[in-house]
């Protein structure tokens, strides 16, 4: 069975999009749709699959799951025979990648692999994939203690060594440098954390799962 993990973060910031994926995914016999995936971790086993658009689900499955399979919906979606794909008519749009999906290869070219079947053409910065620092300002502000309590180790890593503590004012300032090297009218996050960050510094900026959900 594949477990759905909707992100509460993602829910709460495009409420609508997360509803029309969660109605999708709900018709699919082999997939379950559930909540937060704090207490869902108590629920899953070896036999599940757990998908996921949120990087911070996915560290926490990883974590507390370590024998349960975990991958990006994005992923998933490739493999669906049914799924909408929606026509952009080959629009360029500027790919923005996150830090804490660096070392997920399979899951960044996943990423890519959608855009090109909605006939976008994804344009790449210099500063891309395993290269990228970006993560909108989630990494200028504390971890949460909610998430060092759920998955001690990735998250103190990134206390420790991954975070550069900064006042709100500076890191409006950093997106706003940051989203100047974009050329294109519009930018891909998979994120939220990056779409918050992107839209923060003034880009028009769009969620992945917003574009995959256009005909729906």
């Amino acid at each position: 069975m594949y477990i759905y993990l909707p992100s509460c973060n993602f829910t709460a910031a495009r409420p609508e999009t997360s509803k029309k994926i969660k109605q999708y995914l709900s018709s699919k016999p082999d997939v379950k749709v559930v909540g937060c995936c704090r207490p869902q971790q108590k629920q899953l086993n070896p036999e599940d699959t757990v998908l996921s658009i949120c990087l911070t689900c996915s560290a926490i499955t990883n974590e507390a799951n370590p024998e349960t399979p975990e991958k990006s919906l994005w992923e998933y979606l490739l493999t669906d025979n049914d799924f909408p794909w929606p026509d952009f008519h080959g629009e360029e749009m500027t790919i923005q990648d996150c830090w804490r999906a660096r070392n997920k290869p399979a899951m960044l070219d996943a990423v890519r692999a959608c855009m090109v079947k909605m006939n976008l053409c994804p344009v790449e910065i210099s500063e891309n994939r395993e290269k990228t620092q970006f993560d909108g300002v989630w990494r200028y502000n504390p971890v949460l203690q909610k998430n060092l309590d759920i998955a001690p180790k990735y998250f103190q890593n990134i206390a420790q060594t991954g975070l550069e503590l900064i006042p709100p004012e500076e890191q409006k300032a950093r997106m706003e440098a940051w989203i100047s090297q974009y050329t294109t009218d519009r930018v891909a996050t998979y994120c939220t954390a990056c779409l918050k960050g992107a839209l923060l510094g003034g880009a028009n900026a769009v969620h992945l799962l917003e574009l995959l959900t256009a005909n729906m």
